[in-house]
């Protein structure tokens, strides 16, 4: 094992720690080709693994040919987490990580991370928004904080790749909008999150959209994405529009093909 916090090994039991992490059961939430990811128990605790059994070569080189590196394991999620956190955002907590073989296509790996117990993704928050208005506080509030989140990201050299609703998980304790306490917005799913020095206005573009996207069908309004503009640019709306109203023009144009092409996220 690359890492093994102590609070997990001392709760495993004695041997192969990959092969007795690799091995547990639970709750199945994704079983893909060459990747799967549960959550299991473990001394009343209660932890996600995603277990990676290697891509195979196909995979690599149609990767390779559409000019993408390929993700070849659980070390991209383990940085990327690692990158977050340095950067003061919110995310899962490594408990585990490590690698097994030398060969690319065949290579296997797993990571474990604390349960964000007591959360609930903002996909699930906000998809009866448009029945059931949230109150206006609280709405202020997550359109800031995403805004927020989304600049900070991106300037820290992050695309996510995969930015939805559904990858921001908020506590529950929260929803209360009357309340001033501050709360965090936990991202997640970072097994393809691309890391720079700094990003190319593509991949900036495409994390914006998707999270556009996903957001199309829950009842906002031009206040509220001009709100999110405001906040991503950090500056007035008069100014963000003159100076990077290119930049969401190719942001909306991107969001509406979506739609278009995949429908509604719901």
């Amino acid at each position: 094992m690359q890492y093994l916090s102590e609070d997990l090994a001392k709760d495993l039991p004695k041997g192969d720690s990959f092969q007795n992490l690799q091995a547990m059961e639970g709750k199945v939430y994704r079983d893909v080709q060459g990747r799967k990811t549960l959550q299991f128990e473990l001394a009343g605790k209660s932890y996600f693994i995603k277990n990676h059994f290697g891509v195979g070569w196909r995979e690599i080189v149609k990767n390779l040919v559409q000019l993408r590196m390929p993700i070849l394991g659980a070390e991209n999620e383990w940085r990327a987490i690692s990158k977050l956190k340095s950067l003061g955002l919110a995310t899962m907590t490594s408990m585990a990580y490590g690698s097994r073989g030398w060969n690319p296509a065949r290579k296997q790996s797993l990571i474990v991370t604390e349960d964000l117990a007591g959360t609930i993704s903002l996909e699930d928050y906000c998809k009866d928004w448009r029945q059931n208005p949230p109150e206006f506080v609280l709405k202020q509030k997550l359109l800031s904080k995403l805004a927020s989140i989304s600049r900070t990201l991106h300037q820290g050299g992050v695309c996510h790749r995969d930015f939805y609703l559904c990858h921001f998980l908020m506590p529950k304790d929260c929803l209360d909008g009357s309340s001033d306490q501050a709360f965090e917005l936990f991202i997640i799913d970072l097994h393809r999150a691309l890391i720079k020095n700094s990003l190319g206005m593509r991949w900036i573009i495409k994390d914006v959209s998707g999270l556009l996207y996903s957001a199309m069908d829950i009842g906002l309004t031009q206040r509220d994405f001009f709100r999110f503009i405001k906040t991503y640019d950090d500056m007035n709306l008069r100014d963000s529009l003159a100076y990077n109203g290119a930049f969401w023009g190719s942001v909306e144009k991107r969001a509406l093909s979506m739609q278009k092409k995949l429908g509604s996220v719901s």
